[in-house]
C-alpha cells in the first residue's frame, strides 16, 4: 500500500496538483478514486467498511472494462448490477449517481495509464530526448498490449464528450491537457539539456507527437498490425528536432536508436 500511495503521489505531482492539499479518508482505500477526485464534481457515496471498499473496487474494475470496449455511454447502474449479480439499490449505495460512477471509472483509467507510462519512466530516471521517446513508446505499448482492452480509453472518451459541459467532459479534457503538458515538459527538459534544438517549440511538437500517436491507434484498429511504422515515424520526428549533440547515425532505425540509448545509459 505504501508503494502504491507513493506512485500515486508521483502522478499527482506530474499533474501539478498540490498533493498536500487533498484530504483523503484512509477507510476508503486511499487510491485513485479518492486522490484524483475532481473537487468540483459530485459527492460520492463511498461505504467505509472493508467489504464495501472491495465491492466498490470490483464494480469500478468491471465498469472500466465495459467503458474501454464500448465507451462511457454503455455504462449503467442496471447493467452493472445485472453483470455483478447485485441489486440496483445495493450498487447505487457505492456511488450515489451514474455521474459519480463515470468519474470513478475515468479516475481508475487514469491510474492504469499513469502506472504503465509515467511510473516506469520516473523509476528508471529517463531524461531529455530519451524521456520523450519512452513516453511515446509506452503509449504505443499501452495500446498494443490492451492495458485498457478494446480501444484506447481516453481517445474514445475525448472524441465523444470533450465538447460537452459538466464534470465528466471537464475531467477528460484535463487528462488530455495533462498528457500534452507531459510531452511538452519532456521536450523542454531535452531542450535545456541541448538535446533538442533551441528553436523548437515544445508545445507544438508535443501536439505533433500526440497526433502521430492517435494516428497510430487508428491504423492499428484498421489493420490489426503492430506499431512498427509509428515508431519509425516518431523517431523521424525526433531526428528533425534533435540538436547536433545527438549523433545522426542513432536515427537510422528504431534498432539503431534503441542501441544508442542503451549505450549512453551505461
Amino acid at each position: 500500500m505504501e508503494d502504491r500511495n507513493h506512485r500515486i503521489e508521483i502522478w499527482l505531482k506530474s499533474k501539478t496538483i498540490d498533493f498536500s492539499s487533498l484530504k483523503t479518508n484512509v477507510r476508503t482505500n486511499i487510491g485513485a478514486e479518492a486522490l484524483l477526485l475532481n473537487k468540483k464534481g459530485p459527492k460520492k457515496a463511498v461505504p467505509s467498511s472493508s467489504k464495501g471498499i472491495q465491492t466498490r473496487q470490483e464494480v469500478i474494475a468491471r465498469a472500466v472494462k465495459i467503458a474501454a470496449q464500448e465507451g462511457l455511454g454503455a455504462l449503467s447502474i442496471g447493467r452493472l448490477a445485472k453483470e455483478l449479480r447485485m441489486s440496483k439499490s445495493g450498487l447505487f449505495i457505492h456511488f450515489g449517481s451514474k455521474e459519480a460512477l463515470e468519474l470513478a471509472v475515468i479516475e481508475r483509467a487514469e491510474l492504469y495509464f499513469y502506472d504503465h507510462i509515467v511510473v516506469p519512466i520516473e523509476q528508471e530516471g529517463r531524461e531529455g530526448i530519451e524521456r520523450v521517446w519512452y513516453l511515446c513508446e509506452a503509449w504505443l505499448d499501452l495500446v498494443e498490449n490492451e492495458i485498457l482492452s478494446g480501444g484506447y480509453f481516453f481517445t474514445g472518451a475525448f472524441f465523444t464528450c470533450a465538447w460537452q459541459g459538466g464534470p465528466i467532459p471537464r475531467q477528460v479534457r484535463q487528462f488530455a491537457r495533462d498528457w500534452i503538458d507531459t510531452l511538452a515538459a519532456a521536450l523542454k527538459q531535452a531542450r535545456r539539456q541541448n538535446e533538442v534544438a533551441e528553436t523548437i517549440d515544445a508545445e507544438d511538437t508535443a501536439f505533433e507527437l500526440n497526433s502521430m500517436l492517435i494516428g497510430a491507434q487508428w491504423s492499428r484498429l484498421m489493420t490489426h498490425t503492430d506499431h512498427t511504422n509509428a515508431r519509425s515515424a516518431i523517431l523521424a520526428k525526433l531526428h528533425s528536432v534533435a540538436s547536433e549533440q545527438i549523433p545522426g547515425h542513432a536515427f537510422l532505425s528504431v534498432k539503431a536508436w534503441t542501441a544508442y540509448l542503451k549505450r549512453r545509459g551505461r
